[in-house]
């Protein structure tokens, strides 16, 4: 006999076991783990098998494509089956493509497969993620209390140093041991995959079962529907031009310089890099980085919360601009000291952390009404628009103009971010006294 199911704060109930507690802060672990794969860990195993910067830029970008789709996409979760089965089913799906990248490794074709087993593992993250986002109700999550919130970011951004910061650190002291890069790395993609496997283990036992599963195929005409009833409400919205601009312009400097960042401060002196070892580039990047990330959007989250968007947003773009002058500084002065690059990459992610609540807040804001979870869909297929762009050439860009004009052009760039936030209409009050959505 089926255990009656219970709805709390819009979260499925079925047990003491199956409370929230239990399963959220790993779920939201698992969301996080493959994008951090996908868009830093990658990076790194790329550089260190040889591949150019542009490259290694033009392929890591192609990545984002599945995030285009994701409205797309979404529709097989909300049409087949319950969003646990998709979740469950994804996590293998992950774990899988993990599998394939360290069997990979030592192989002559090693480039294509690797390729094809990311974008296997970036649609599934897309699915996972919609997963996710749709097996609680939306709308009562934006009721939730605060720390409520705070747990599952501080989670999501704590796959950083699960992704990338042990991995990487791992693979260079294999690197060390073996004096081999091709056997050091398979070792540490068999690692995630058990990582995985484990995580997936563990939710198969403590997520709350779904008794009603979906029966809402594909072309039954329900997305056709809701894209004209998003486009009809946000086309009536003020200045929706500017707000369509925002969200395709304001992250395209952070998208040409995040790809570019662990590739300089990795690459040796001889290339213009700091020639840091994967060892320290875990230590600074991924660890030392993470904790300031997390810590700019927790103040930015506060802060915003207290007081409005309105009233902070303006430091929140310089923040996520103005921060980028440092690396100009490392690339000129060729830093060696550790203490300092720890400095100057602690800073950038504070900024960029306390930036990136702004866009998070506005694109919130943007989506809500009608359909909220398809509109969100709707925004961060934008979003990962413009991180498909901004990336295809970087690597070929810094490359033909070396990473100190490179680092000039981001900052110069960073001017864009300045000019597309003067024109959305922020309220003093937007974000105010409640947690903002965050996928």
């Amino acid at each position: 006999m089926q255990e009656e199911q219970k709805i709390i704060n819009g979260i499925p109930i079925v047990s003491w076991w199956h409370n929230h507690w239990f399963w959220l802060p790993t779920l939201y672990l698992t969301r996080g783990l493959p994008y951090v794969v996908l868009l830093m860990t990658s990076l790194v195993y790329f550089n260190r098998m040889g591949l150019s910067n542009g490259a290694i830029t033009l392929t890591t970008s192609w990545f984002f494509l599945p995030f285009i789709l994701r409205p797309l996409l979404g529709r097989l979760v909300i049409g087949y089956e319950s969003k646990r089965y998709w979740i469950l089913l994804t996590e293998f799906v992950m774990g899988m493509s993990l599998a394939g990248l360290a069997m990979a490794v030592p192989l002559v074709r090693w480039y294509e497969w690797t390729v094809a087993f990311l974008l296997l593992i970036a649609t599934s993250a897309v699915l996972h993620d919609v997963a996710i986002e749709r097996f609680y109700k939306r709308k009562a999550l934006l009721r939730s209390r605060p720390a409520f919130f705070g747990v599952r970011a501080v989670f999501y951004l704590l796959s950083i140093i699960a992704g990338m910061a042990i991995p990487v650190t791992l693979a260079g002291n294999l690197e060390v041991i073996n004096r081999a890069i091709h056997s050091s790395w398979s070792t540490v993609f068999w690692m995630l995959t058990v990582l995985v496997f484990v995580l997936m283990a563990y939710h198969s036992l403590v997520l709350p079962r779904a008794y009603v599963q979906a029966n809402l195929p594909i072309w039954s005409g329900l997305t056709r529907r809701w894209w004209h009833d998003v486009r009809t409400a946000f086309v009536i919205r003020p200045h929706y031009v500017a707000s369509l601009c925002f969200l395709f312009c304001f992250l395209m400097p952070e998208g040409m310089f995040f790809r570019v960042a662990p590739l300089f401060l990795i690459d040796p002196g001889s290339n213009g890099g700091l020639g840091l070892s994967p060892q320290e580039l875990g230590l600074v990047q991924g660890t030392v980085g993470t904790f300031a990330l997390m810590a700019g959007c927790g103040v930015g989250a506060a802060v915003v919360r207290r007081d409005g968007l309105g009233r902070w947003l303006w430091p929140m773009v310089s923040a996520i601009t103005l921060p980028k002058l440092l690396f100009v500084y490392l690339s000129y002065s060729f830093v060696s000291t550790l203490s300092v690059i720890n400095v100057c990459v602690m800073a950038e992610q504070f900024g960029l952390g306390f930036g990136l609540t702004a866009y998070i807040i506005w694109l919130g804001h943007c989506t809500k009404g009608e359909h909220p979870t398809f509109t969100y869909s709707l925004g961060t297929a934008i979003t990962g628009a413009s991180m498909l762009v901004s990336g295809w050439f970087t690597g070929f860009l810094q490359e033909y103009i070396g990473y100190r004009h490179f680092f000039l052009l981001v900052s110069f760039l960073g001017l864009v971010c300045f000019v597309v936030a003067w024109f959305i209409p922020v309220s003093r009050r937007t974000g105010a006294d409640k947690p903002h959505a965050v996928s």
